[in-house]
């Protein structure tokens, strides 16, 4: 009967643990941001970043133009400023790295993101920019913030983690802005 009992106490601890981490287990899922991070080289990074830039100074300048909700202007006006300070940086950041050609237009992805911004109108218009500024932001800061983890190049790799904090203030403020109506 002890034996029986013994046994018992042992199986019941034994499941305790199992279940205990099975708990841990879906309640701590592995979050480790680095291999999940899309890996770039410096020239990619510089033009995928030049690219982000020059986006969102152009479509921060459109929707300056175009949106009538004060709080659009307000935040194309802060992107425009942001992202041209980000982008002269980069510039003196990237010349010191020999034989790196610029861009001279936006990749397809950016220009199609900017055609569809200038051919939408009115609350359209804006809820196109907001949705635009939401999803080019998470992707800027997961490739700031895979090259700030991973890059090889000092100055670019201090300049995207000082850069992650704008982005995410960007992101942030984006998904503040209201909804079609003025409705946040």
């Amino acid at each position: 009967m002890r034996m029986l009992i013994a046994s018992s106490a042992v199986l019941a601890i034994v499941a305790c643990g199992a279940v205990q981490a099975q708990t841990q287990t879906r309640e701590f899922p592995s979050t480790a941001p680095t291999t999940q991070m899309e890996r770039v080289t410096t020239p990619e990074f510089i033009n995928k970043a030049w690219n982000i830039n020059s986006f969102e100074i152009q479509a921060g300048q459109e929707a300056e133009n175009r949106a009538t909700d004060a709080a659009f202007k307000e935040y194309a006006r802060m992107i425009v400023a942001d992202h041209t300070k980000m982008q002269d940086q980069l510039k003196a950041d990237a010349e010191k790295i020999r034989g790196h050609e610029w861009p001279t237009r936006l990749d397809s992805e950016h220009e199609q993101n900017l055609q569809q911004l200038k051919s939408a109108s009115g609350a359209n218009f804006e809820q196109q920019f907001k949705t635009q500024q939401i999803q080019g932001h998470e992707r800027a800061l997961r490739l700031f913030q895979s090259y700030a983890a991973n890059g090889d190049n000092p100055e670019l790799k201090s300049w995207a983690q000082a850069s992650v904090t704008t982005l995410q203030r960007h992101f942030d403020r984006a998904h503040d802005l209201p909804k079609a109506g003025g409705v946040m």
